[in-house]
């Protein structure tokens, strides 16, 4: 295709209508999904939730820049979070992993309920640029991106074998493109039909949003940023516990192919009523639902009780042996419980009182365990080094230690 689209209707179908037989498959694929997010919630109290779902932040950051050609070290990721923490600000630290870390958490704190969609996009993209070095907002071809906006002018692109709307359609595009979506999202909170609709409708959301390439650099990771935002406003994975991002990179090479091949235009009569190829958009669907499926229960089986117990106690009596073994004890308690007193610690650990209490302060200095003040209660930490023994695979091999 030479032309560029400009007209909003050549976007279409925008959602898979109910009369089409994949419908109710999509929302099969819509209901697993919700349940198997739920079971995840299910199994952590909610101070262990928090803890985890600052590594989950942090696991987005690596997949989602790993998707776009870059690998930014887990370590220099929970570096970036700590800055983060401890309120230091941006403009102490721009890289990739803060600029990342600091648009995921914003964009955590957003309602997509109250926010509207294209809002959200474009503030997404601003925060994320805003955290990078000057010299990073330079383009190949001389350009420059501005952090927030749209494509202008003549800021034509192609993207592959993809020819995206022109860039003056753009506000037309992403006004449809609102209207659409964001309606979808206002009915999930109904519950039932409406809520695996509007499931189904965020991953649909995610291939349109790609396609429309509405900025000149950024849109792949804005995309995945708005998905899980999405999905948030449905009431899936709310906690952040499972990383859509891990999903895409793991299966990297059908990711960009089930993309592309949503890009293709219809196929014949038995093809869907739009302009876009409804076949392959159902593909892309069933292939993403599927992928945020197999996310959602691995991160579930990695809190299987027994075989955690396991693999913490293998990790103090052989990895951290300079650390007493009993120190797994009070790891796996404050991981089950959530959190608990400084003085339970002789009643966990089985120590006298004064090892029991050098014990937990070990445990607090390595970030295994972490409190709000020197005296308050302890919760479950996450501390990145120990997390390819104590949860396998989080990272490729290799990338942590």
């Amino acid at each position: 295709m030479s032309d560029f689209y400009s007209q909003p209707f050549q976007m279409e179908p925008l959602l898979i209508d109910a009369t089409r037989l994949a419908h109710q498959e999509l929302l099969g694929l819509a209901q697993q999904l919700s349940e198997a997010s739920a079971a995840l919630d299910a199994r952590l109290s909610p101070l262990t939730a928090q803890g985890m779902s600052a590594l989950v932040m942090g696991m987005n950051c690596y997949y989602s820049n790993l998707l776009e050609g870059h690998q930014t070290l887990p370590i220099d990721i929970d570096a970036a979070i700590v800055h983060l923490k401890q309120n230091k600000g941006h403009r102490d630290l721009k890289n990739l992993a803060a600029a990342h870390i600091e648009t995921d958490r914003w964009a955590r704190s957003c309602d997509l309920q109250s926010m509207p969609l294209t809002e959200f996009i474009k503030n997404s993209h601003a925060t994320f640029y805003d955290n990078l070095p000057p010299e990073s907002l330079l383009l190949v071809d001389g350009s420059s991106v501005v952090p927030g906006e749209l494509r202008h002018q003549n800021q034509n692109v192609i993207v592959g074998q993809h020819v995206p709307p022109s860039a003056e359609s753009l506000p037309a595009f992403m006004a449809r493109y609102e209207s659409v979506y964001g309606q979808r999202l206002a009915t999930a909170t109904r519950g039932g039909i409406y809520k695996l609709d509007a499931v189904m409708a965020s991953f649909i959301a995610h291939h349109r949003l790609v396609w429309i390439h509405p900025f000149l650099d950024g849109n792949g990771r804005v995309a995945r940023i708005t998905l899980d935002a999405m999905l948030r406003a449905c009431g899936i994975n709310s906690a952040g516990l499972w990383s859509m991002s891990r999903g895409f990179a793991k299966t990297n090479d059908t990711y960009k192919q089930s993309l592309a091949g949503a890009d293709s235009s219809r196929m014949g009569d038995l093809d869907g009523r739009g302009n876009l190829s409804e076949k392959r958009l159902v593909e892309f669907c069933r292939y993403a639902m599927t992928t945020a499926i197999d996310q959602a229960n691995f991160m579930a089986k990695l809190f299987d009780v027994k075989h955690l117990i396991e693999r913490v106690a293998t990790y103090f009596q052989l990895v951290r042996r300079d650390l007493r073994p009993e120190s797994a004890r009070l790891y796996i308690h404050a991981i089950l419980t959530g959190e608990f007193e400084r003085m339970a610690a002789k009643l966990v650990t089985g120590l006298p009182e004064r090892t029991a209490r050098k014990t937990l302060a070990a445990l607090v200095a390595e970030g295994f365990l972490v409190s709000d003040t020197p005296r308050s209660r302890v919760r479950a930490g996450f501390p990145v080094l120990a997390m390819g023994s104590i949860f396998p695979n989080l990272f490729p091999m290799g990338m942590i230690n």
